[in-house]
């Protein structure tokens, strides 16, 4: 099948194996299209410090053989080619879409589609997927919006296990597609106030139509003085001036970011973590515990995060097109890859193999 296969730090377009025979519980899925996730880029820029973080962190789902090809592509949808015999929802020509995982036959470890030799990602003609984390695509959403259900909805899985509640606020720091699934999320679940803190023009624009009561460019007001202005002043904004708690949702992946929130964030408040770098990060411990700050790398149970993301596009209360920036072919994906490093342009580029 024909793919932008990833090697030797270039994307090519090239013939690549299909992948592995269907397991009893696997679906063949025909990719109608695939967004370009930050995951991606970071492997990209520096694929060996990628999987050696991965295999260090014990973590068998994104490791690979970097002197070997991969194909990535993880935010999926497209429809059903062939069945495992032991599926019984779903049929051939389903339109899917779902969280791309399949679980190798030959070792039985799962592995994240893209990050695998041999379980080649979306950006290609097809895929090999576990039934389980795929999804019926809801009459009237078309497949290339489908697709963000994926990075939505992690924002809606943080929401969940952050614990935020009606009287408590959301600082949602960066503005790609999971801060702006964060927005949605917060706003959903009856956030407080929802300040978004973004330095691009394009994302701080679609974080106040993602519902945003407040949007900052961090390098012109610390959102967090604004915050703590508020709450002194008693603004109506913030209830009875703050009665609950402000919960950072650090989306960025930006170095540094979880040491300056440790220092300045207020007492007993909280910092979610959505989105981290893979460099080396250094923090002083006791200033989280002068502080009382509790962080939450993605601990806690959530319940359908991706099924109600999904919902949520099929309803319109996402203005998916917004969210799309850009659409290439399997030949554009480099200059996807580089067009994505300048936020200034872009938020989402989809690969339509």
């Amino acid at each position: 099948m024909k793919a932008a296969q990833f090697s030797n730090g270039a994307f090519t377009v090239a013939d690549v194996p299909d992948a592995p025979s269907l397991a009893p519980a696997q679906l063949r899925i025909d990719v109608t299209a695939c967004g370009i996730c930050g995951s991606d880029l970071s492997m990209s820029k520096d694929p060996c410090r990628f999987v050696h973080v991965a295999e260090n962190a014990g973590y068998p789902l994104a490791t690979f053989d970097t002197d070997r090809p991969v194909v990535l592509g993880h935010e999926y949808a497209g429809i059903v080619s062939e069945i495992g015999s032991a599926v019984t929802d779903f049929a051939v020509g389903d339109r899917v879409a779902g969280i791309g995982l399949a679980t190798d036959t030959a070792t039985g470890i799962p592995k994240i589609i893209g990050y695998s030799n041999e379980y080649h990602g979306a950006f290609g003609e097809q895929i090999v997927v576990d039934a389980f984390w795929v999804r019926h695509v809801p009459d009237g959403l078309s497949l290339e919006h489908a697709t963000l259900a994926e990075p939505l909805h992690v924002g809606e899985m943080h929401m969940q296990q952050s614990g935020l509640t009606p009287a408590d606020s959301a600082l949602v720091i960066g503005c790609g597609t999971i801060g702006l699934g964060a927005i949605v999320a917060a706003k959903a679940r009856g956030a407080q106030l929802v300040i978004a803190s973004e330095p691009s023009p394009k994302r701080r624009e679609l974080a106040a139509k993602m519902g945003a009561d407040i949007v900052v460019d961090p390098n012109e007001q610390d959102p967090i003085a604004l915050w703590n202005q508020m709450v002194a002043e008693g603004n109506t904004l913030v209830g009875q001036a703050g009665a609950g708690i402000l919960i950072a949702y650090e989306c960025s992946g930006r170095a540094g970011i979880l040491g300056t929130l440790m220092h300045t964030m207020p007492f007993n408040s909280r910092i979610q973590v959505l989105a981290a770098p893979f460099g080396d990060e250094v923090i002083i411990p006791v200033v989280g515990q002068f502080r009382r700050i509790a962080i939450n790398f993605g601990h806690g149970p959530y319940e359908n995060a991706y099924d109600i993301t999904l919902q949520r596009l099929a309803d319109g209360e996402i203005d998916a097109e917004s969210i799309i920036t850009g659409r290439v072919g399997l030949d554009g994906v480099a200059e996807a890859f580089t067009a994505l490093r300048d936020p200034e342009e872009h938020v989402k580029i989809l690969v339509l193999p």
